[in-house]
Parts: structure tokens; C-alpha cells; sequence
């Protein structure tokens, strides 16, 4: 039995595990009683002195290898998250932020979650990094990669217009944000989509993927793979095109955008054709019913 293993149970299987040998213990210790003539007081001695010898003679050997055997080092600094934590840890990174820097697809939980907790604090930066909802082609390969994936969207059938459109969504509430809020937000669009979604702050990041039963994996910044996957971000950046996110009318909230504001941003943008294709009224619509995808 690996006993790393054991340690990095999460609590609950710990304690299984501990009541699990103290229920060994104390069966093999009454069976003995039972099917021998001792008393129980010298049965039950018996084990202890058993014990304790064991427990000796295990510090022991483990003083003797930890002594002359080099031992692996430590991953410090990789967290593997389990799916019902992953909620938890990104509100605990959100608590403290003031900078926030996302690589992914549609970005949704980004507009419907990082945006609105970090818009009302001061000096706030936040960078984004979707697909190109122009590029039909991207769109379309992205499309069928949702419908082999069992994604957040429980059964939802994409196709390249509501690729598109999720995009656009997060365009013009990013749009919003930066007009009527004191946070600066950079949105760049990418050529190309990654099945890993990266949410990083200035303490640790966390990586993603659009399957809800797959674990993540928090990266803090004392691990040298950090500067690494932000240094992908940036590069990511910089290859991609810059949005503008102007257009919006400043002194509204967003449940007061207008078919207006959604065609300004978006001719604003480059993206005049596109929002006529998919039409001001679905994508108006859309953002009016944008949430946070992982809300209970």
C-alpha cells in the first residue's frame, strides 16, 4: 500500500480509511479473545505491546530510508482540484483580484461571473482571449467539438451561428463593462481554439477543461510552469486581433441595452456583417439572458 496515496485522500475517505483499521483492529482483537483461553485483559495487552512494536519498528525503517534513499521531490505548487471544488477555489482567487487574464472559447463565465465581481474595484485589468467569431470555419470545428464533450451545456446542439454568437455576447458585455465601469478590459479574438481553458490572477491559475466531470489543476506562482502558461497567454495575445469595445451608451445598465448599442459595438468591432447575419435582436436577446454557466 503506497502511504502518499493515503495522504492525499481528501478528508472524508481519510476518516473511512482510519475508522475502517480501527474496526480491523478490534474484530481481530475480540475473535482472538473468543477462540483462545486468555483472559481479556492480557488478549487485549497483547495487542497493544503488538502494536507498538510495529509503530517502532515502522519509524524505524522510515528513518533508515529517508536517511540513505533520496526521496522524490515535492510537486509544490500543482493543486489538483476535484470537479465539486472547482467553484471554491476560483471565488477564493476572485476575492482578492484586481488583475484577471483568460484564455479560452466563449468566455462566459468570465462575463458572467469574473466581470461583474470585479468591476466595482479600483484599478482593475482584465484581459480576454476567445475564438474568432468571424472565422466560420473555427466556428464550425468548434461546434463539433462541443457535441463530443460532455460540456456544462447538458445536451445543447451548437452549430456555427450560436458559436458565434456566444462570442458576440461576450464582446458586447465586455463592451458594456469597460464603458459604464472603472475596470480596462482587453479582449483579443484567436484563430484557433484550445480544448484547456486558462483563468490566471497575480497569485495562481487555474486550468480548465469543458468537461464538468474532469478535474482542474491549480497552478500557484512559486511553480516555474506559471510564468510559462502566462507567457502562452500573452504570445496568444499577441497573435490574435484586438477588439474595440466602444459603442456602448455610457449611464446604462445592462439590462437597458438596445438593439442600438449592440450594432454599434459591433460595426465598431469589425463585426457589422457577422451582426447582421445573426441579427441585433438574437444577440440582444442573448445577452439579456447571459449567466454564469456553473451557478446552482
Amino acid at each position: 500500500m503506497n502511504p502518499e496515496s493515503i495522504l492525499t485522500l481528501s478528508k472524508e475517505h481519510r476518516k473511512t480509511f482510519v475508522w475502517l483499521l480501527i474496526v480491523l483492529f478490534l474484530l481481530a482483537l475480540v475473535l482472538d479473545w473468543r477462540l483462545s483461553s486468555l483472559p481479556l485483559t492480557d488478549a487485549v495487552l497483547g495487542y497493544v505491546r503488538a502494536l507498538a512494536a510495529s509503530i517502532l519498528t515502522a519509524l524505524f525503517v522510515l528513518w533508515v530510508v529517508s536517511s540513505f534513499i533520496p526521496l522524490n521531490k515535492p510537486l509544490g505548487g500543482l493543486v489538483e482540484l476535484e470537479a465539486g471544488n472547482i467553484t471554491t477555489e476560483f471565488d477564493r482567487l476572485l476575492s482578492t483580484a484586481t488583475r484577471w487574464r483568460y484564455k479560452g472559447n466563449f468566455g462566459r463565465y468570465m462575463r458572467g461571473k469574473v466581470l461583474p465581481t470585479l468591476a466595482g474595484r479600483q484599478n482593475c485589468h482584465i484581459s480576454v482571449c476567445v475564438i474568432d467569431p468571424r472565422n466560420r470555419v473555427l466556428c464550425e470545428k468548434h461546434a463539433q467539438y462541443r457535441g463530443q464533450i460532455n460540456s456544462i451545456d447538458k445536451g445543447k446542439k451548437y452549430n456555427t451561428d450560436s458559436v458565434a454568437l456566444e462570442v458576440l455576447v461576450t464582446i458586447v458585455i465586455c463592451a458594456w463593462y469597460s464603458v459604464n465601469h472603472r475596470v480596462h478590459v482587453d479582449l483579443y479574438l484567436s484563430a484557433s481554439f484550445d480544448p484547456v481553458r486558462i483563468d490566471s490572477n497575480d497569485e495562481a491559475m487555474i486550468l480548465t477543461v469543458e468537461d464538468r466531470r474532469s478535474p482542474a489543476l491549480m497552478v500557484k506562482k512559486s511553480h516555474f510552469t506559471y510564468e510559462h502558461f502566462e507567457t502562452s497567454m500573452e504570445f496568444a495575445r499577441n497573435q490574435g486581433d484586438q477588439v474595440s469595445l466602444q459603442g456602448v451608451r455610457s449611464g446604462i445598465g445592462l439590462a437597458q441595452l438596445e438593439e442600438q448599442d449592440v450594432t454599434a459595438v459591433l460595426t465598431n468591432s469589425g463585426m457589422g456583417d457577422l451582426c447582421k447575419h445573426i441579427t441585433p435582436e438574437v444577440i440582444l436577446q442573448a445577452c439579456r439572458e447571459s449567466k454564469n454557466p456553473y451557478e446552482n
